[in-house]
């Protein structure tokens, strides 16, 4: 760092007046001290889920957003203390999150590529294939292709959660005609 306490204490005047450039310099030169700061506190076991940058931005925000007036900053090592022990309390709650706390606790984690209890070959979602849809698309209008004109709106209202007695209301027919035709479809396998 290298500067003089008077410098220091004519910089950190001219941060405490909210001067956007002093701000940019103290940022600039306390930046590297204050990631090293928050990359010895920071778990092992949490650096993947966090970013030192992210937490630096965080302990600026703290910093900036409420200016220690009470505090001057006499010389450098004190600004240091005070950004350390804002990282330090940043960093200790996120290991609390992290280690402590059930909800997002990283030792619960398992890995599946390690996993003897999972075959990851078969993990496979619950929703068709693109390529099963339209597939299973043209199956069905080839289907109803095949139908009479009343049987493929029936078919189409089954298809769309459409209880019996509501379409035979909506087509005028008898309840028995269309539980006759889900019958008639029941005996086939409908696409």
């Amino acid at each position: 760092m290298g500067e003089t306490d008077r410098e220091f204490r004519a910089l950190m005047e001219k941060v405490l007046g909210h001067s956007d450039a002093a701000s940019k310099e103290l940022l600039d030169r306390y930046q590297s001290t204050l990631l090293r700061a928050i990359r010895r506190r920071l778990n092992r076991k949490i650096r993947s889920k966090f970013d030192s940058l992210d937490f630096a931005q965080d302990v600026w925000a703290s910093f900036f957003a409420d200016l220690p007036q009470e505090k001057s900053f006499a010389r450098p090592e004190d600004l240091v203390a005070y950004l350390s022990a804002l990282a330090e309390n940043k960093v200790i709650e996120a290991v609390r999150q992290r280690l402590l706390l059930q909800k997002y606790n990283v030792t619960r984690e398992r890995s599946l590529d390690d996993s003897r209890e999972v075959d990851k070959e078969q993990l496979i979602g619950p929703q068709r294939s693109p390529q099963d849809a339209v597939a299973g698309d043209e199956e069905w209008q080839e289907f109803l292709r095949k139908q009479p004109l009343v049987y493929r709106r029936i078919y189409s209202l089954l298809r769309d959660g459409t209880e019996t007695k509501k379409i035979a209301n909506e087509l005028a027919i008898s309840e028995r005609t269309v539980l006759r035709v889900v019958n008639r479809l029941s005996s086939r396998s409908m696409p």
